[in-house]
């Protein structure tokens, strides 16, 4: 997920994880801003399954934060913290059905096509999938099954339906390969 505060995008550290391991055609000084220099997000590492969730990469660099809000398969917080967990549920249910659809579609079509297409069509896929795992995630916020962890500057909405920013430990959180592939989403 994201948070775009003034001129900055803060992400998760498992956007940030995602982006790196499993895309093509990110600009190149996302890694600048995310390992290097003075003023990198050294802390960039995990320290176990709660550290991902915490806002805590942070990217000021007008490419990058022009690029990172133009991935509408990121799911930017602030457009969704006011949805009802119903209204969460319904768009998650509608996002698994598109993809589903989407990779029937594509399995049906001969076998040059999707040859010929496969990496572009597997790109898509993996990004539908990611938001699919990352409104899971908005929900088990939502229900208090898990915490984030939001920046001191964040003004936005941090505790909803009694779920709090703060940083205890939340339940076990399902693996990065199983958010990846849908696998423990909700």
């Amino acid at each position: 997920m994201k948070l775009k505060i003034g001129d900055k995008v803060y992400l998760q550290k498992y956007e940030v994880a995602h982006i790196i391991h499993e895309l093509n055609g990110f600009p190149g000084g996302i890694l600048d801003e995310t390992f290097g220099g003075d003023e990198g997000n050294s802390f960039f590492f995990m320290n176990g399954p709660t550290d991902g969730f915490r806002f805590e990469c942070v990217y000021k660099e007008h490419e990058n934060v022009k690029w990172l809000m133009e991935q509408d398969w990121i799911v930017d917080y602030d457009e969704y913290a006011e949805m009802s967990l119903a209204e969460l549920r319904a768009l998650q249910k509608r996002l698994k059905a598109e993809r589903s659809a989407d990779i029937d579609e594509f399995n049906a079509k001969d076998e040059v096509y999707r040859e010929t297409h496969f990496d572009e069509q597997s790109d898509k896929f993996d990004k539908l999938g990611h938001k699919i795992a990352s409104l899971g995630d908005l929900i088990r916020f939502r229900k208090g099954e898990i915490k984030f962890g939001f920046p001191g500057e964040y003004q936005g909405k941090t505790a909803i339906s009694g779920a709090s920013s703060a940083t205890s430990t939340p339940q076990k959180k399902p693996g990065f390969f199983a958010r990846l592939f849908g696998r423990g989403a909700q």
